[in-house]
């Protein structure tokens, strides 16, 4: 299906559920444009622009400063989780589409379900079914940047970045959602939470059931900008009891850099940060399809790869044995040769700016 104008304009807007939660496509045809959205990835503004419509654009007002207009529906998000289940659906959790400077700068609120064709043991975006389940706004709160662990039929959401508008300098917010009914459920955590995180690592313990949150940014009320979080913090799920492990981690940042690139060099791709030799769990990426930070678990730590062409940003939260950590670097730099080029690695100052070696 193409929108023609009339749908788009009719279905473009967000809107937050009436249900906890509502099927806002339970309906054949209806929010026929959000599903074709899901599945082409299109931005709002292109789409626009090839229906010939005005463009969403922000306006100046001599009384009232730039207003900004109430953003087009997209899917093409920042912080937002996607976990596989088991039987092949792919759970996808609010998000954020770009920036308080677009003119379609959202943070959603919705669970986008992705639903394998019967018969089919995996899907994707472009395959299989698409559900889409709102909440009110006063259940689940516009959430990216956030963390979704599985724990039986459960998806345990820690953290957002949210709007300042949600009081995002309380406790550190904590859900669960229902992986069968889809239904919400906010948990009041008791003991030394972490605070107001985003952007963090979390890990499941199966054994001492319990998620360990590090890495990431936190918002404090007495810095004006956001703060790397430094601590290593246990939520224990019998009792949902916040436990602080540790006040500080470990926080190591590289830079890998291309010194000689041959005719068919090509940016690194997220295939050659999986090091073979190294047990480690694949995590989602933190952005959308264009701008990806690739990510692995290794023993509870996390290592984010950012390729910039012909550079490759690295940071390293939580310690890891030497010869572990030599291990995982000896495999990524002969992987990056298959790119056709030469690279050498350099430590930068853990506190410092990306331009400043250590």
């Amino acid at each position: 299906m193409i929108p023609d104008r009339d749908l788009y304009l009719s279905q473009c807007k967000r809107r937050f559920g009436a249900g906890n939660p509502e099927r806002l496509n339970a309906e054949p045809g209806k929010f026929a444009l959000w599903e074709w959205m899901v599945r082409t990835g299109k931005r709002p503004h292109f789409v626009r622009s090839d229906l010939g419509l005005e463009a969403n654009e922000t306006h100046w007002s001599a009384e009232t400063g730039y207003g900004a207009p109430e953003p087009d529906w997209c899917f093409e998000r920042f912080g937002m989780s996607r976990t596989r289940m088991h039987d092949g659906r792919i759970l996808c959790v609010g998000g954020e589409h770009e920036d308080f400077y677009d003119p379609d700068f959202c943070i959603y609120n919705d669970v986008i379900v992705l639903r394998p064709e019967a018969g089919h043991p995996t899907c994707t975006t472009g395959s299989g079914q698409v559900e889409i389940y709102g909440y009110p706004r006063d259940i689940f709160p516009p959430t990216d940047f956030h963390t979704a662990t599985l724990v039986g039929s459960q998806l345990i959401l820690i953290g957002r970045l949210g709007y300042d508008a949600d009081g995002r300098l309380g406790p550190t917010p904590v859900f669960a959602l229902d992986t069968d009914t889809y239904k919400i459920t906010r948990l009041d955590c008791v003991g030394n939470d972490p605070g107001w995180i985003f952007e963090h690592h979390a890990w499941l313990d199966a054994g001492s059931h319990a998620i360990t949150v590090r890495g990431g940014r936190i918002v404090r009320p007495e810095f004006k900008r956001t703060q790397r979080f430094q601590g290593i913090y246990r939520l224990h799920l019998d009792g949902l009891r916040w436990e602080c492990v540790s006040p500080t981690d470990g926080f190591r940042r590289f830079e890998i850099e291309a010194v000689a690139l041959g005719e068919n060099f090509a940016e690194p791709g997220g295939e050659l940060f999986r090091p073979t030799a190294v047990p480690h769990a694949w995590l989602e990426p933190l952005g959308s399809d264009d701008c990806r930070t690739f990510q692995i678990d290794v023993s509870g730590a996390r290592i984010s790869f950012l390729p910039l062409y012909s550079t490759v940003r690295v940071t390293v939260e939580g310690t890891l044995p030497a010869a572990t950590h030599e291990a995982v670097f000896r495999e990524i730099l002969a992987n990056l040769c298959r790119c056709d080029a030469e690279w050498q690695l350099c430590e930068l100052d853990p506190n410092g700016d990306w331009y400043e070696r250590k």
